[in-house]
Formats: structure tokens, sequence, C-alpha cells
């Protein structure tokens, strides 16, 4: 099974708010007990970026 989420976080930090956006692409294998994640992709579509992103942030 194949799912596909768009996504927006936002992040403040010295007195700004920073906005990230971008979309996430899983492969799940539903054929056991519970569904396991074979596959995943995180997109990030900001055209700029103004300081080093954390993992976290997205």
């Amino acid at each position: 099974m194949e799912l596909r989420f768009n996504w927006q976080t936002l992040n403040h930090r010295y007195k700004e708010t920073q906005t990230f956006f971008g979309a996430s692409f899983y492969t799940l294998d539903v054929s056991g007990e519970s569904p396991l994640i074979t596959r995943k992709v995180v997109q990030l579509n900001n055209d700029y970026i103004h300081q080093v992103i954390d993992i976290y942030h997205i």
C-alpha cells in the first residue's frame, strides 16, 4: 500500500517564526499482523531556508 500526504510545520526561533512544508511518501506492507513501513521519503518544498534545519523541524 502506498501513502502520500502533505505536511506543514512552524519553528519559532530568535523572535521569528519560520514555516517548513512538504510531502511524505510511505510504502506499507500490510500482509502481517500489523502494518510495516518498508519505504519512507520526506520531501522538503521550501524555496529558501534561512538557517540550518534540525531533523525535528520536519
